[in-house]
């Protein structure tokens, strides 16, 4: 074998390492943004729970008005305020 067979074989094999890196790199990045996604939904899901739970205990007057003045010491921003009547 010749030193620029050998020198190809290094090449093609430089090639497809090159490649396999390029694709466990594109597998982490889905697998990263994969598991965002479902960082970002599971954090919805839970607002939306919280919020759910809230709700069913502002139908007792004296609940609804010590949450009412909770939230009314978190909210800043004055669109956010109008939604709960603030």
């Amino acid at each position: 074998m010749g030193i620029e067979s050998l020198d190809q074989k290094i090449a093609k094999q430089q090639e497809k390492l090159n490649q396999l890196k390029a694709q466990k790199q594109a597998a982490l990045a889905r697998e990263k943004a994969k598991q965002k996604a479902q960082e970002r939904k599971d954090d919805t899901r839970r607002k939306i729970l919280l919020g759910s739970y809230l709700l069913k205990k502002m139908e007792d007057e004296a609940e609804k008005q010590k949450i009412l003045a909770e939230i009314n010491e978190y909210l800043t921003e004055d669109r956010d305020r109008k939604l709960f009547g603030l």
